[in-house]
């Protein structure tokens, strides 16, 4: 034991911190500021054994790889798609033939939707027979260059097509 009193743990790891200090001097000399620093020192050993190491620079590669390759399952998500179609079908209909008024809502508003585009048919065919019979070039280029711009953009977000020996 050295004649100093031992410093306080704070001091002492500061000081082992910076590298040098009164405290390291003591610790140098006293065998129990000794064994504290080794325990310190074979505990931070330990804590960065413990550290979670960075994943490989392959992950996302190797990962995507194995998604690429694995088959769709298409038939499942088929089947799933039927029964919660055929659930939710069920359920409604279920709903209406045990409900005679929302039955008879049901086909009072269908008839209704019958009657009203029928009305909105015959409104859009005398404006488009208007239309035609006053501006029938001008609607046809203008018809002609909507659809073509359409489709020239869709052939561009879609690419080029696949050559024979990739299709």
């Amino acid at each position: 034991m050295s004649p100093t009193p031992c410093p306080d743990l704070e001091v002492l790891f500061a000081e082992l911190e910076a590298g040098e200090g009164p405290g390291l001097d003591h610790a140098a000399e006293c065998d129990a500021c000794a064994a504290l620093l080794e325990d310190h020192r074979l505990l931070e050993q330990d804590l960065f054994r413990l550290a979670d190491p960075l994943p490989p620079p392959s992950l996302v590669a190797n990962v995507m790889a194995r998604v690429a390759e694995s088959p769709v399952p298409q038939r499942r998500e088929v089947w799933t798609g039927l029964a919660i179609l055929l659930t939710s079908l069920g359920a409604g209909l279920g709903f209406l033939f045990t409900n005679d008024q929302a039955l008879g809502r049901l086909g009072t508003a269908f008839a209704s939707t019958v009657v009203d585009t029928r009305v909105v048919v015959e409104g859009l065919l005398s404006g488009a027979h208007a239309l035609w019979s006053t501006a029938g070039v001008a609607v046809a280029c203008f018809i002609a260059f909507v659809v073509l711009s359409s489709l020239l953009g869709l052939k561009r977000l879609v690419g080029s097509p696949p050559s024979l020996s990739e299709a």
